[in-house]
């Protein structure tokens, strides 16, 4: 993602190969198959030269134990190359960069997630229907997520966003928070609001 003062342009997105854990015994395997992401992350960063990473903080207890062990793992490793090389990268909070780059509910939404509830407390089910009797859940953070992607990339995008697509989702929203702030930084955040930076992005 390419950041200027007059908008932001996109010119790749995309999530790493799948990487399987190797064969082996803990923590042996687990090291191993961090290495494994490690090198397709620093491919990457080769690749595109960033001026600045941007980067999700891990957050204690949000995964399965052996989970967050590997992700930690992977951190390690960037932070360690972020040190060695001098590269710039900043770490955000999700909670911080979700709130920066508008992922609020909207009134729609929040009224669906009360009919949902209301439907299957009425029908004692976990299930709740619409009025044509399609399947309808609850909408999460990862949807708003995935909502707001799409309405500051649609642009930029192959094809709309959809649920499966979460992780390119947050990703684009990091990087979309790191740019509002450069912006903020610079004296402009006064100036040019966030559907001017959508807008008059090229």
């Amino acid at each position: 993602m390419v950041s200027s003062d007059s908008g932001i342009v996109l010119e790749e997105y995309g999530t790493l190969p799948q990487i399987h854990k190797p064969d082996g015994y803990y923590p042996a395997d687990y090291v191993l198959w961090a290495h494994a992401v490690f090198d397709e992350i620093e491919k990457l960063i080769i690749k595109f030269r960033p001026d600045m990473l941007a980067i999700e903080e891990t957050v204690g207890g949000s995964k399965s134990v052996y989970s967050q062990k590997f992700l930690e793992y992977c951190h390690f490793l960037l932070a360690s190359y972020i040190k060695n090389t001098n590269t710039k990268a900043v770490y955000l909070l999700t909670g911080a960069w979700r709130s920066e780059v508008g992922c609020k509910m909207t009134k729609e939404e929040s009224l669906r997630n009360k009919e949902v509830k209301e439907y299957k407390e009425k029908n004692d089910t976990k299930i709740a229907r619409d009025i044509n009797g399609k399947r309808i859940g609850k909408l999460t953070k990862k949807h708003i997520n995935i909502r707001r992607a799409n309405e500051i990339f649609e642009k930029f995008l192959k094809r709309p966003l959809v649920k499966k697509d979460e992780d390119h989702a947050d990703a684009l929203l990091l990087g979309f928070a790191l740019h509002l702030r450069r912006l903020k930084n610079n004296g402009k955040s006064e100036e040019v609001s966030m559907e001017d930076i959508i807008k008059d992005s090229i």
